[in-house]
């Protein structure tokens, strides 16, 4: 008796215990790729094209204070329309005019932050390749790199596309950290800049005051960015962990690098040489419509 007692009492605990087997398998399955070894979590967010995040890392992201945050737009309508008759956007893309106190790391899930600074410098879209790998690398918003490192990362992606070698992704994260790593502005600040190992570029701006004030949002009507769209605070460097060691390619690189001598930074700038090195967008090959910029959301 005591015992069809205790058979009949142990069921509802036994289907409970079984739904929550089931529920941590779940659970830990939706985890699952998060927990992989950088290296191979980095391989397949190259493959994939995307960085792989969960609802929580979202949500960490959005309640991280930035000392960025304090800073307020000051770019104008017209403003960003005279500056994209210089950089025009490829359709479909647009640009909106930042609400009188949204700070730039902001937007919908549709828009991504960039500075006017940061145009200057070579920020295009859709981003090349190799972009999308630095980025997804470090976990970084394309909008946390300071304009003088967009100009030393397009200055590489320049080097490497001249180099005439059938360079990877990989290939090219290979060189980047042989050469170069990430340091932060300021802790807290949520911009970072990049930093010599090997001296291959040299020159640019001494200084870009008040280029933190002067920012718009690209936005695209549908689909998911490649790359975070908003901020890190704790963008990880796995440096070379194994998987991107130095390799055959990235000594070529280098030699290439070296024979060729150090670029100045402003060399890849020019619309010839962007084309030439693939980072212009073919889309912009030929003239283009005026890029929409969007009035201001309500926030």
């Amino acid at each position: 008796m005591s015992s069809t007692t205790s058979s009949s009492s142990s069921s509802p605990s036994s289907s409970s215990t079984e739904n929550d087997l089931e529920s941590d398998s779940e659970s830990r399955s939706s985890q699952g790729l998060l927990l992989l070894k950088p290296a191979l979590r980095f391989a397949i967010e190259i493959l994939l094209g995307k960085s792989i995040k969960d609802e929580a890392e979202d949500k960490f992201d959005e309640d991280t204070w930035f000392a960025a945050d304090e800073k307020r737009n000051k770019m104008t309508k017209e403003s960003i329309v005279e500056l994209l008759k210089e950089y025009p956007l490829p359709p479909p893309f647009s640009a909106r005019v930042p609400a009188l106190q949204e700070p730039t790391n902001y937007g919908t899930n549709l828009e991504t932050s960039v500075y006017e600074g940061q145009t200057r410098s070579g920020y295009r879209v859709p981003m090349h390749p190799f972009a999308v790998a630095f980025f997804n690398h470090y976990k970084m918003a394309p909008g946390q790199l300071v304009p003088n490192g967009w100009r030393k990362l397009v200055g590489l992606i320049y080097l490497v596309q001249i180099s005439g070698y059938p360079v990877t992704v990989h290939d090219f994260m290979r060189l980047y950290l042989e050469v170069c790593f990430i340091k932060s502005v300021a802790k807290g600040d949520g911009w970072y800049y990049i930093h010599n190992r090997i001296r291959v570029i040299k020159g640019g701006p001494k200084s870009n005051k008040g280029w933190h004030s002067r920012y718009f949002f690209i936005q695209r009507p549908s689909g998911k960015w490649q790359f975070l769209r908003k901020w890190n605070g704790f963008c990880k460097d796995f440096e070379k962990n194994g998987f991107l060691d130095p390799n055959a390619m990235t000594k070529k690189l280098l030699d290439h690098i070296k024979r060729r001598g150090v670029l100045h930074i402003d060399e890849p700038l020019t619309d010839q040489e962007m084309r030439h090195a693939g980072l212009i967008p073919p889309a912009l090959a030929m003239p283009v419509s005026p890029t929409p910029v969007l009035e201001p959301q309500i926030v």
